[in-house]
């Protein structure tokens, strides 16, 4: 231990939480160069790469994976027994926060974000989850009536911190019969009746142009939930994210197919309060879903 720089465990506690090094250097002060020295530091010491770049976004490692929790809780016993509350290393206070996750947050995420806050000391956040128009979830972050929140657009507000969680592609869903065995194109794309999300929640089709409007919508519902739906159970075809897709296609019995056009990327975002940014807690349910996003 006499050998080890202790500095290096919180350098490797930032890079976990931010997902990236320009982030964790600002973070903690400090410049670029010199946090990807310390980390090659670490690196050696523990004989792994820790973090890999995947595409434009760095991944950590099984082993970074495994070494997170014990430090992430050597860093909290460090902090409460130079606060002056060194008694209960698991101690922690009880934190309501207020979510806006959407389809994509709760159905994808949100059961792997609990289940990974459940594992880690240290009691629970109580969460609660809100219903709000999209267009009202950035003047509530701004306000301080949610905490996070998962959205297809970043929100451009001072007071609002916001990183990519998820970067998907479109699909179309079908039912298996008919139209799910038979290759997507685009003759057969417009041809079929389609549900849509309602316009104000459809956002994340911003940039479909055209494609959008030629689409034979016969119903348009609040949520892919109710989408998915209507497309096991009336035949109708319906364009969402793939990962959504894929989760309903096996609940449901449905298939998937690419678009037969070319369609902008479904990128999801999380934001919360700038004010949030260094709460210990709300740093754990950011990593939380972060990890739960992959």
């Amino acid at each position: 231990m006499r050998r080890i720089d202790l500095n290096l465990l919180t350098i490797f506690d930032a890079i976990m939480t931010e997902g990236s090094i320009t982030r964790a250097a600002a973070r903690l002060g400090m410049t670029q160069p010199a946090l990807s020295n310390a980390l090659t530091r670490l690196r050696r010491l523990v004989d792994d790469p820790l973090f890999i770049r995947v595409g434009n976004k760095i991944v950590p490692t099984p082993r970074a994976e495994a070494l997170s929790l014990p430090i992430r809780q050597a860093l909290d016993l460090a902090e409460r027994a130079l606060s002056g509350h060194p008694a209960d290393a698991t101690r922690d206070e009880t934190r309501i926060f207020t979510l806006a996750l959407g389809d994509t947050g709760e159905t994808i995420a949100l059961p792997r974000a609990l289940e990974k806050l459940r594992r880690e000391a240290g009691a629970t956040p109580h969460l609660q989850l809100k219903c709000a128009p999209p267009h009202t979830i950035a003047e509530e972050l701004g306000s301080g009536a949610v905490d996070l929140a998962w959205l297809a657009f970043p929100p451009r507000l001072r007071d609002v911190s916001v990183e990519p969680v998820i970067q998907d592609e479109f699909v179309c869903m079908v039912a298996e019969e008919g139209a799910g065995k038979e290759e997507m194109t685009q003759e057969r794309y417009f041809a079929l009746d389609h549900v849509g999300l309602v316009p104000e929640i459809a956002s994340e089709e911003h940039g479909f142009g055209a494609w959008r409007k030629r689409r034979k919508i016969l119903m348009e519902v609040h949520n892919y939930a109710l989408l998915a739906m209507f497309v096991a159970t009336a035949g109708l075809a319906a364009t969402l994210p793939s990962r959504l897709a894929q989760h309903y296609a096996t609940t449901y019995g449905l298939a998937v197919h690419p678009l037969p056009f070319d369609a902008p990327p479904a990128i999801i975002y999380q934001a919360w309060p700038r004010g949030l940014t260094e709460d210990r807690t709300h740093i754990r349910l950011r990593r939380a879903f972060r990890v739960a996003a992959r």
